[in-house]
């Protein structure tokens, strides 16, 4: 095809036809531009299509994302509102006409047993919150978050900023929750079900030199104490669920689009 133009131009030249000849150079100049901006447009839709492609990746794994921070989410609402029962069943217990000294004594050194599943045994959910958020960062610290629709962006940016405040939130719960009960457990001789390192006998006998009066205060204290921090953690993972809930079902319904 090459060698074709050029016969004509040699030709044209030839036989000295220069306003045919300007008139041709312009036309094949005219036919290269128009392949490159064919060119240049097939590259761009297949570029478009590829961002199209990664697009709906990373929602895919946004989604994922947040189905597992739902999944913590709940666990961590579960570990409140069952603390929060297992509170109310010692509450029961203290609050009883015949209640004395004794039966709250008797309740302290039970409920240090955290494996037993008494009703009135009290469970200490001091595990931190896990949020998953690596492809939202990811998109962030690689630039590619600009592929995105712009409110997209702008609603992932805020989603994920009260995340981290919320989160932030809950960490200082747990970290209140672990001082009250760090403090407390040095009050007493404590252990693990049966994973004792003394016998029976020498366990007991160590009870009776326990302070009893600041032993009691300390454990009213941690349960009443608790029990309003269970209440502000379920209050912020209803919170966290709901958003999340929101933003996964705004980008499932992008991908079906």
């Amino acid at each position: 095809m090459i060698k074709f133009f050029r016969k004509i131009r040699q030709k044209m030249l030839t036989e000295n036809k220069f306003s045919k000849y300007f008139l041709y150079a312009i036309g094949e100049i005219f036919l290269v531009v128009i392949g490159i901006l064919i060119a240049l447009s097939i590259n761009n839709q297949n570029e478009s299509r590829k961002n199209q492609n990664l697009v709906s990746i990373y929602k895919s794994e946004l989604v994922n994302d947040l189905l597992l921070d739902v999944s913590h989410f709940k666990y961590h609402l579960s570990l409140a509102t069952e603390e929060n029962k297992r509170i109310d069943s010692i509450r029961a217990i203290l609050q009883r006409p015949s209640c004395n000294i004794d039966t709250l004594n008797n309740i302290i050194k039970k409920g240090l047993t955290f494996i037993r599943k008494e009703p009135y045994i009290m469970v200490a959910s001091t595990e931190f919150p896990i949020v998953s958020n690596n492809t939202f960062l990811s998109l962030q610290n690689s630039g590619q978050i600009t592929l995105l629709e712009n409110k997209l962006q702008e609603e992932l940016v805020s989603f994920y900023g009260y995340t981290k405040k919320y989160s932030f939130m809950i960490n200082e719960i747990m970290g209140n929750k672990n001082e009250l009960y760090f403090d407390f457990i040095k009050s007493v001789p404590y252990k693990q079900s049966d994973l004792n390192a003394v016998n029976t006998i020498l366990y007991e006998q160590l009870w009776n030199n326990v302070d009893w009066s600041s032993v009691q205060i300390k454990f009213i204290t941690l349960l009443n104490t608790y029990y309003e921090l269970n209440l502000k953690t379920a209050f912020f993972n209803d919170m966290r669920l709901y958003k999340t809930n929101v933003m996964i079902d705004q980008l499932i319904s992008d991908l079906k689009k």
